[in-house]
């Protein structure tokens, strides 16, 4: 039975992903999508059986929830289309690129009272529930941590060097992360920064110390040219004489005393979708949309959480004095 119809605007491969897993939900009717590439959105709306509407509105009016994934600087314009006709929305990150339109962004999510839900899928990816868990049921402590994302390189696509379009690196694959640290550790009280322009013009280097509101302390660091060695992305948690360690998110390892073994996870064989948390984020929106709670809604991103994290990076961006 689909008692939910999805539009989507945007085509690219992240749209892909999403439309994938919908399509497999008996709850949805995958209903119209809009690209400003009439190609793209044809091809798009012939592999999963949608229509292609001429222009977003279109699409919004068709439709119960948006999922905007278009480029980062579109997210702003496109999510306000979405929430004055009082849809629901699926955003990828970013929130917004600046203070000023993540406000107008929160006041219109809570004026209309839709759900509405970032694109934060490492909330729901299997490493980093575990992680969780440990923290949440108290086996771990943390005390301080050790963070890592980087990116091999900002070529592909051309745009994504260019922080006119992106909002600076920090809100590509950086973000991800520092999302991470506010569910796992807490709401940040001060961050101290440092960066460089090195390879590309836009800030492609971070060093960051970030001091939590509870007092765990860490160190986070990014860089954007560093080839696609493994892992780029690590989060190191430390504890009294105990520590969690993930490799991206195809492993956790965890060891809770001295002198006794390390156990490890390893969800390599997981599909992808469910390895990097796409699957259940689809899911949990879906069951918010029916007013279903899964008993994991806490977890996924809300309009609150991206406001956090923009307040957050533009701090960060402050502390540096580069621009972006």
């Amino acid at each position: 039975m689909n008692d939910i119809t999805i539009g989507i605007i945007g085509t690219g491969a992240i749209a892909r992903t999403h439309a994938g897993i919908l399509q497999r939900n008996d709850a949805v009717k995958l209903g119209s999508v809009y690209d400003v590439r009439k190609d793209s959105g044809e091809r798009f709306a012939a592999d999963f059986g949608m229509q292609t509407l001429s222009s977003a509105e279109d699409v919004i009016a068709d439709s119960d929830a948006v999922y905007v994934t278009v480029p980062n600087k579109f997210h702003v314009e496109m999510t306000l289309k979405v929430l004055s006709q009082g849809k629901h929305v699926f955003c990828e990150k970013p929130f917004a690129l600046n203070l000023t339109d993540a406000r107008m962004i929160v006041d219109a999510v809570e004026k209309k009272g839709v759900v509405y839900q970032l694109g934060f899928s490492r909330r729901l990816a299997p490493v980093y529930k575990k992680m969780k868990e440990l923290i949440t049921s108290g086996e771990l402590k943390p005390k301080s941590f050790n963070i890592k994302m980087n990116r091999g390189e900002l070529q592909v696509p051309p745009w994504t060097s260019d922080s006119k379009i992106t909002g600076g690196f920090l809100f590509e694959s950086t973000l991800h992360l520092i999302d991470m640290t506010r569910y796992l550790f807490g709401e940040v009280k001060e961050v101290t920064a440092v960066g460089s322009k090195s390879v590309y013009p836009c800030v492609d280097d971070f060093s960051m110390i970030f001091e939590m509101e509870n007092g765990i302390h860490g160190v986070f660091s990014s860089s954007a040219h560093t080839t696609w060695i493994f892992p780029f992305e690590r989060v190191e948690i430390y504890g009294d004489h105990a520590s969690i360690v993930s490799d991206e998110m195809e492993a956790v390892s965890y060891c809770m005393d001295l002198n006794t073994p390390v156990e490890k996870l390893n969800f390599s064989t997981l599909p992808v979708d469910e390895r990097w948390g796409f699957t259940e984020e689809n899911e949990i929106f879906v069951d918010r949309l029916l007013g279903r709670d899964s008993g994991e809604n806490d977890l996924v991103a809300t309009h609150l959480d991206g406001y956090k994290n923009v307040e957050i990076m533009e701090d960060i961006y402050e502390k540096v004095g580069l621009g972006r």
